[in-house]
């Protein structure tokens, strides 16, 4: 086997490499989403100081929305990551 042909075999990934490297862009990916649109509307210096937003109702309310707003970011990831592994059997 020519040396090009066994570099250009080595630079190809494998199956499972291939998916590690998309869920985890996609999961950074959803986390960036999530961290710009938390810290649009939420002051950090403000939680700090213990000054909460106005809109604000009890804190079991906004932690309930959050953890559903995060899922949702994570289930909007997980399929993207699904789109990608598995482009043919999506559509």
């Amino acid at each position: 086997m020519p040396l090009a042909a066994r570099v250009e075999r080595f630079r190809e990934l494998t199956r499972p490499a291939r998916v590690a490297g998309i869920i985890g862009w996609a999961s950074f990916l959803a986390a960036a989403l999530a961290t710009m649109l938390c810290f649009a509307f939420v002051d950090p210096q403000a939680l700090a100081t213990g000054d909460p937003p106005a809109w604000w109702g009890p804190r079991m309310h906004v932690y309930a929305i959050g953890f559903f707003f995060f899922w949702f970011v994570g289930l909007v990831a997980s399929s993207l990551a699904w789109l990608l592994v598995f482009p043919t059997r999506s559509r």
